[in-house]
């Protein structure tokens, strides 16, 4: 109880800096106006078991407090100013040594603090700020992690009707501590996935009418890789009661370009080119939630030493390849997962959603491995429900559960594996 007292101590702080703004006003000058304040409880239950795993199974109680202040600055219009901190709480008493733990240790960071201005549908960034682009599939912010992601950077944007364009100049990733990235490290900072970075992003969309929108990317991560990639994507309404959406993309990723860039040299493991693809289908029919997806993830085929896996290291992984994050980076032969969906979304009771993931190798493996091509790497089932907790504003209720299966004896994936989370989220913010 302690650490919930302390984590929303900074509350009345902040509630308190408004009213100072306020105040200036009142002299004539007003530095921080109109300003704008947000914040967000998310108490999260978390259970793990490792079938195999000789310790016993984990109980995890996490809460994560997250407040946004932003405000005009200096009372020039479209000039706005965002600080932004993320304290994640661990209630968990248990130990670590006998216990499966879940990765939530205390932290409390500064997540944006970022300087914009926007004018004529232009807007130019500087600083500290959470990114989203797309599907998140190759720049996210991890949002389902307590402790998420977010990019220091540069950065200018352009909307005008159906087109809108991102270009930015990343200099450093404040990652979530989570492991998993992949085995090489992109920032050079310490042996971590935190720390600074030289790496460029573009991306850019039109709509060229509602049933097909074409997004065209290109992410050059220093040091690490290049990745040039289009998707299109669109909705189409059947009738009344049947939309269909779909998504149709492609991606090449080869060696860093950047990689020389202040003296840091590139992994030299990163051999060559890898291909990524994805198609998705999906329905909603009166309610009813259906769809198909296929997604490749190139591998380092050992008949063709020019290729090397696909990996995406500024994702958001958890929305991919299953919620037990089990290939949060892609295994040497690639991953190829074919997944089924259905669901249900009620009118006031919230929506239900379970998806079936077959894993298996996009490439062939040494033949100390044995591992071919179209080799399976397990399968797994999630299911989750999310609803509005009726009679309390903003209050979000979440249940959700992943249970893997590496039932291939093959050594490639971890054990199996089960998941299940019950969180609140509540949500508020004032002028």
């Amino acid at each position: 109880m302690r650490k919930l007292i302390l984590s929303l101590a900074a509350t009345p702080l902040i509630l308190g800096s408004m009213a100072v703004s306020a105040q200036a006003a009142d002299d004539g000058f007003n530095v921080f106006s109109d300003v704008k304040f947000s914040a967000e409880l998310r108490p999260r239950y978390e259970y793990t078991d490792h079938a195999v795993s000789t310790t016993d199974a984990g109980h995890t109680l996490t809460n994560r407090t997250n407040l946004n202040l932003a405000g005009t600055l200096l009372e020039v219009d479209g000039l706005v100013g965002t600080i932004e901190v993320n304290s994640v709480n661990d209630f968990n008493t248990l130990d670590q040594q006998n216990h499966q733990r879940a990765a939530e240790a205390d932290v409390a960071k500064m997540t944006q603090a970022n300087i914009a201005y926007t004018n004529s549908g232009v807007t130019g960034i500087v600083g500290r700020k959470t990114v989203n682009l797309d599907n998140q599939r190759f720049v996210g912010s991890v949002g389902w992690k307590q402790n998420f992601q977010t990019l220091d950077l540069a950065a200018v944007a352009y909307g005008a009707g159906d087109f809108n364009i991102l270009a930015a100049y990343v200099y450093g990733v404040n990652a979530i501590g989570d492991a998993g990235y992949g085995s090489r490290n992109m920032t050079y900072v310490g042996g971590t996935t935190s720390g600074s970075t030289t790496s460029a992003v573009v991306n850019a969309s039109y709509k060229i009418a509602d049933p097909i929108k074409l997004t065209g990317y290109a992410y050059l991560l220093g040091s690490y890789s290049d990745t040039y990639g289009i998707a299109a994507t669109g909705k189409i309404a059947a009738g009344d009661s049947v939309k269909l959406d779909y998504r149709a993309e492609v991606a090449m990723q080869t060696g860093s370009t950047l990689e020389e860039v202040n003296g840091l040299k590139g992994d030299t493991s990163l051999k060559g080119d890898s291909i990524y693809f994805n198609v998705d289908v999906g329905a909603n029919i009166s309610g009813f939630l259906v769809g198909l997806n296929y997604e490749v993830l190139g591998g380092a085929d050992v008949n063709d030493a020019k290729t090397s896996e696909f990996q995406t290291p500024l994702a958001t992984k958890h929305k991919f390849n299953g919620w037990a994050d089990q290939f949060l980076g892609t295994p040497s032969t690639g991953l190829a997962d074919l997944n089924v969906r259905g669901g249900y979304k009620f009118d006031t009771a919230g929506k239900i959603i379970g998806i079936y993931h077959m894993f298996g190798a996009a490439a062939d493996g040494s033949t100390v491995s044995g591992i071919k091509a179209g080799d399976a790497y397990g399968s797994e089932f999630d299911i989750a429900y999310s609803t509005k907790v009726p009679g309390v504003t903003n209050l979000g209720l979440l249940v959700k559960g992943a249970m893997y299966m590496n039932d291939t004896g093959n050594g490639v994936t971890a054990d199996d594996t089960t998941l299940a989370w019950v969180q609140l989220d509540y949500k508020f913010s004032t002028k």
